[in-house]
């Protein structure tokens, strides 16, 4: 069960990742664009795990570009961090939109 989990951040990490990025890709109005799909390739902490036996570690003062790297016999993940923002900032904009769009509809009709 340890390296099911184990496996489950290891995938985990960088499909949030891709998804903040695509987010970033598809906001209409985002400025730096290209900023915050950088910014979702960052993550902070390094949680890993060696799959033979299940014995795990956590370093938090990690910060980690693209990921943690592999290595053969280990699960490794880090704490999207960049993701997690870069899809906060992407939603906030999309909202901000969205209800600009409303208040313009209504002083039209």
């Amino acid at each position: 069960m340890p390296q099911t989990l184990g496996l489950l951040a290891a995938l985990t990490s960088p499909l949030v990742m891709f998804v903040g990025l695509f987010l970033v890709l598809r906001t209409p109005g985002l400025k730096w664009r290209i900023a915050w799909a950088v910014l979702c390739f960052i993550g902070v902490g390094a949680f890993w795990m060696r799959a033979s036996d299940g014995l795990w570690g956590f370093v938090p003062a990690a910060i980690n570009i693209l990921g943690t790297g592999q290595q053969a016999g280990f699960y490794k993940a880090s704490l999207p961090v960049g993701a997690l923002v870069s899809i906060f900032i992407c939603v906030s904009v999309r909202r901000a939109r969205l209800q600009a769009a409303q208040r313009r509809e209504n002083t039209e009709a």
